[in-house]
């Protein structure tokens, strides 16, 4: 018998049965999800913190009776309430009270009506206050383990992600890369290369499978069998020794592995050059037009980057039924395909056509609709491609004769007037044309025109086809917002262009009449008579006749207030209205009528000058920064008082004293603030000393009636700093403490002044440290001063002794202002049980990178004195064994003694080596005397940065005229990429118009690079003897230039730098179609490097 194999048989079977099943992660209950023990904000003062709850189930899940509690200190117990229930992937999220869970070393269970625990999180840590949580990796994952958890931005009420479990395949995929591009003679070359997974070589299924690479290049060719490595990578190399037989050129490197292949390809020469990229060639297949009618034939057009040897493209074409009515197999000429399609008239189906094209192993396909030859009923259609055009913008008219054919017609555009009675008059604006337009054989034509780019051409603008045969009348808008613009489609609209009016406001009353009636085009038809009453429908009283309008006059009473409006061609009309002393405060109707049309608004006049709450004073900001200018306006009750007084008192408590006229009723003062911090040693009662001109600052605005107070802050940051208006303001930097920690208190006040004179009085803040449950006994006290800019602070020890678990409240009082603010304290320490003294510690996280620090806290459950903790950290062996109750390893560090804080805690920081060594699992043990505790920790590779070769943007079948194309670095997945090659193609479907469409690239300075003129520095193709570039200088750069000359069917151009380690500037690079109605269609592909 062969032992040696039935001894490798066994280790495969063995191997088969002792897999963990790691993908075992979708259990059968409900899962806590995600927990946020320390969400941003005051814990205490807030509910806040949350439990995410997750169904991984296939079915629904009664929650009735559950509890969600904290079991370490608080042991908080939350009962879901009755008939609630969990639907499969459905979140749920949860918060019960304030302070909740405890910051650190927390541990959240979920239990089900019966008490049974259903999960249970591991110990938690946060005490970042922010908006991150712990979160299992992926949703309902769990295997059991610390592992299952990240701590991360936070997602309440939805996923963390999904593991997506995905089955073996067949296929094989493999990748290679040369080193380089391009090699020296004398270097070596590195190929090298990744396979997914091992194959091996049926039927004993022992052998691997080989690597086959072949190098082929000018007169060589080698062929070498390689294996993978333990991570299933491989690599080869070529020494490139003319004397081995390397000759100079381009050498094509294939790899075959299992039935899948990959290519590369580099070059070796006595110079480095740059290798043109190569990437899958583009297959495109275009029409020359998307619409047709029966009768018409379709041209098709299609074009390859990469020509086959006699490999023709074929194709089919189907009907919108998916009848096939043509199919055949095109071979390509100068790189393009083209054939014609002839539509029948015979029954002809309507609807979408597909072309489905195949070269190469490379699908492509493209549609076009045949639609049905539908007149209209009337002598001539006409239309516009868009409903409403922008300043500049070129409008396209077409239209189609529907009975009689002529070949030429009349074509008149005028910008429209508008003559209103009134002030609002709109004269002649000048813009006409008259021209005339050729009428194609099936009696369609077309006509373009540009509205010019200037605010007086916003309009509407008529367009009248004019002959014998009959006219049509179409009106073109020109809008400052056409994207937005819709056209009204009731017969008779009114509107106004505001609500609210002062007085000398000017009111514009305008709208639309959808079917004018007159006598003719140009003549005056029926106009629209405008009115406005008062409110309850009471005639404005009028002495004499207005300029702008005219009254009916009754036994000499004005009983009416109105205007005429003629609507202009385009149906629009507007008038405009004085809001004078006519008018006063009140809301008033505008009427507007139309033959038997009528329309209303409503508007308000108002008198911003009546101020029955006094006086309107601001200062424009709360914040400003040095030099910046301070100004403040305000408005004033009517008064006697020709001026105000203005006194600005500074944070050091000196004064400006200053002044304003008012004129109207408003005034407006001003003041610079200083240019640079001022530092001082000045010293007040000699309690405070006064650093910086930095602080709040008061302005006092007063007449002989009134006065009012204004704040502003003076600040270094003045973007995010923000003013305190409120006389007293405290908190504390935390809301939640550990006993034994350090309390701080900080707040503001503004400070007081004395009399007129601005001194400041030097008051002190009281600070009262009390307890947050009956008798609320005080703790703590101390009496600060502010500073000068208001603010103050004070510390205060939490001793285990006297601060236990709870609630506790800090009390300011600051001139009979009161001010106070809750915080919460946790404890570890037990107090009056008999619970056996122990040693409680914990990491700062569970996983690092090689050079992070892991952290470790730690204290006695019960208040004692130690004189140390000895802390040491072993990183263990691939080859450990178990020595008592530790693990054997080695000593990554002496024993450290620390020396307990006066709460008898301890923190130790470890430093991990930042080296591939570092890699592994750790145990960290502390000894306490009376306890020895032990926890676990791993070190893993930190995970490389995906590098990115070649990263190509592309557009495709753009239609316009201008084309922008912007070149600019990019960071992606913190790897930097810089544009290295800009390449396009034109296509121009037609052949009868090859010679009217072509490509014009130039810079944003002006410099034409490409184009047929011949003032462009590359006018011609570049394809010569022995070159296929033409290096231009272009704003400091020399640039490669590759192009194929003017007037082809396929013009195509690439830029790239000359030198090979530099890159294209980020600008813009703007290239026009020139053209005129011509059907064409422009790719282009940006093609970006990795920056080392």
């Amino acid at each position: 018998m062969n032992w040696n194999l039935s001894i490798i048989f066994s280790i495969f079977l063995l191997a088969g049965i002792i897999v963990p099943a790691y993908a075992q992660t979708s259990p059968d209950n409900v899962l806590i999800n995600e927990v946020d023990i320390n969400p941003p904000g005051d814990d205490s003062s807030s509910i806040s913190e949350w439990v995410e709850l997750y169904n991984p189930t296939d079915s629904d899940i009664d929650l009735s009776g559950w509890e969600i509690a904290s079991t370490t200190v608080l042991k908080k117990t939350m009962t879901i309430s009755s008939g609630t229930i969990l639907e499969p992937g459905q979140f749920l999220t949860y918060s019960y009270q304030t302070v909740w869970f405890t910051d650190s070393s927390e541990s959240v269970e979920l239990r089900d009506e019966n008490g049974i625990v259903i999960d249970k999180t591991p110990v938690l840590t946060d005490i970042q206050n922010d908006f991150t949580s712990w979160q299992r990796i992926y949703d309902g994952y769990d295997l059991d383990s610390s592992n299952d958890w990240k701590f991360v931005t936070s997602t309440a009420g939805s996923s963390n992600g999904k593991l997506i479990e995905t089955q073996d395949s067949e296929e094989i995929s493999i990748t290679i890369s040369s080193e380089k591009s391009s090699y020296l003679f004398g270097e070596v070359a590195v190929i090298e290369g990744h396979i997914p997974e091992q194959v091996f070589i049926a039927p004993s299924f022992i052998l691997p499978e080989p690597i086959i690479v072949t190098i082929s290049g000018p007169n060589f060719d080698k062929t070498l069998t390689l294996y993978p490595d333990l991570y299933l990578n491989y690599d080869a190399t070529l020494s490139l020794q003319q004397v081995l037989g390397i000759n100079e050129g381009i050498y094509d490197v294939t790899v075959d592995y299992a039935g899948a292949t990959a290519n590369t390809s580099f070059s070796v020469g006595f110079e480095l050059i740059e290798l043109e990229e190569k990437v899958d060639g583009s297959l495109s297949i275009v029409t020359d037009s998307s619409q047709y009618l029966p009768g018409q034939t379709v041209s098709i057009s299609g074009f390859a980057d990469e020509i086959v040897p006699f490999e023709g493209m074929e194709f089919t074409i189907t009907d919108s039924q998916g009848v096939v009515i043509s199919t055949g197999n095109l071979f390509p000429t100068n790189g393009e395909f083209t054939t014609s399609v002839f539509l029948t008239t015979i029954s002809p189906d309507y609807g979408t056509y597909e072309i489905n094209a195949e070269y190469s192993g490379k699908p492509v396909s493209t549609t076009f609709e045949v639609v049905e030859d539908i007149k209209e009923d009337v002598p001539i259609s006409l239309w516009t491609d868009k409903v409403a055009y922008g300043l500049g913008d070129e409008v396209k008219i077409t239209g189609r004769l529907n009975q009689l054919w002529v070949s030429t017609l009349d074509i008149e555009i005028t910008q429209t007037q508008q003559p209103t009675f009134g002030r609002l008059t709109f004269s002649d604006s000048g813009f006409k044309i008259s021209d005339a337009i050729q009428i194609s054989g099936d009696g369609f034509f077309t006509y373009t025109f540009t509205i010019p780019d200037n605010d007086l051409r916003l309009g509407d603008y008529r367009v009248d086809i004019l002959k014998d045969i009959g006219s049509a009348t179409i009106i073109v808008h020109a809008v400052t917002d056409p994207e937005n613009f819709v056209e009204s489609s009731e017969q008779f609209t009114m509107t106004v262009d505001k609500e609210f009016y002062k007085n000398g406001d000017d009111m514009i009353i305008s709208g639309f009449v959808k079917d004018l009636r007159g006598n003719s085009s140009y003549e005056i038809g029926a106009s629209v008579e405008i009115s406005v009453t008062h409110e309850d429908g009471t005639p404005l009283e009028i002495i004499g006749l207005p300029k702008k309008g005219h009254s009916f006059e009754t036994s000499g009473i004005s009983v009416v207030y109105d205007f005429t409006a003629f609507p202009a061609t385009s149906g629009n009309y507007a008038v405009q209205v004085d809001i004078d002393n006519i008018f006063t405060e009140g809301n008033y109707v505008v009427t507007a009528q139309y033959l038997d049309h009528t329309a209303t608004k409503t508007f308000t006049v108002y008198d911003p000058l009546v101020l029955t709450d006094g006086a309107i004073i601001s200062v424009e900001r709360e914040v400003y920064g040095l030099g910046e200018i301070v100004t403040v306006t305000g408005i004033m009750p009517p008064t006697n008082d020709g001026g105000v007084d203005i006194s600005l008192t500074k944070p050091d408590g000196t004064m400006i004293n200053s002044g304003a006229s008012v004129d109207t009723q408003r005034f407006s003062w001003s003041w610079i603030t200083p240019i640079t911090e001022k530092y001082q040693s000045i010293k007040t009662d000699g309690r405070d000393v006064i650093k910086s001109n930095f602080g709040i600052y008061k302005i006092k605005v007063s007449t002989s009636s009134e006065s009012t107070d204004l704040f502003f802050k003076v600040s270094a940051d003045p973007e995010n700093d923000s003013l305190s208006t409120a006389p007293l303001f405290v908190s504390t930097d935390k809301s939640l403490y550990k006993a034994g920690e350090t309390l701080k208190v900080i707040g503001n006040v503004i400070k007081l002044d004395q009399g007129d004179e601005g001194l400041v009085v030097p008051e002190r803040v009281q600070i009262k440290v009390v307890d947050g449950t009956w008798p609320f006994k005080q703790i703590h006290e101390s009496f600060v001063y502010p500073n000068q800019g208001g603010e103050f602070s004070s510390n205060f020890e939490l001793p285990v002794t006297l601060f236990h678990e709870g609630s506790y409240t800090v009390k300011t009082l600051y001139d009979n202002t009161r001010a106070e603010v809750e915080f919460s304290v946790a404890s570890d320490f037990i107090f009056g049980t008999d619970e056996p003294l122990s040693l409680l510690a914990t990491t700062d996280k569970s996983e690092y990178y090689p050079g992070d620090t892991m952290i470790i806290n730690g204290q006695p459950n019960k208040l004692i004195y130690l004189e140390k903790f000895d802390v040491s950290v072993i990183q263990k062996m691939d080859s450990e064994i178990t020595c008592g109750t530790f693990v054997c390893g080695v000593n990554t560090v002496d024993v450290i003694a620390i020396r307990p804080s006066s709460s008898g805690s301890f923190t130790y920081e470890f430093l991990i080596p930042d080296s591939v060594s570092s890699i592994g699992s750790y145990e960290v043990t502390v000894d306490a005397n009376f306890d020895t505790i032990s926890l676990e920790f791993v070190v893993v590779d930190k995970p490389e940065t995906p590098k990115y070769d070649t990263v190509i943007e592309k557009e495709n079948r753009i239609s316009g005229k201008i084309i922008s194309i912007f070149t600019e670095e990019k960071t992606t997945d913190d790897v930097t990429l810089a544009p290295r090659v800009i390449s396009g193609s034109l296509i121009t479907p037609s052949r009868d118009d090859e010679s009217n469409v072509n490509l014009k690239v130039s810079t944003v300075t002006g410099i034409c690079i490409i184009g047929p003129d011949v003032d462009c520095l590359v006018n011609e193709s570049t394809r010569k003897q022995g070159q296929i570039y033409d290096v231009v200088e272009v704003d400091g750069i020399s640039l490669n230039v590759r192009y194929s000359g003017p007037d082809v069917r396929l013009e195509k151009f690439s830029i790239l730098p000359e030198s090979s380690t530099e890159f294209l500037p980020d600008v813009d690079w703007n290239v026009e179609v020139i053209k005129d109605d011509q059907v064409s269609r422009f790719y282009y592909k940006v093609t970006y490097k990795t920056l080392e």
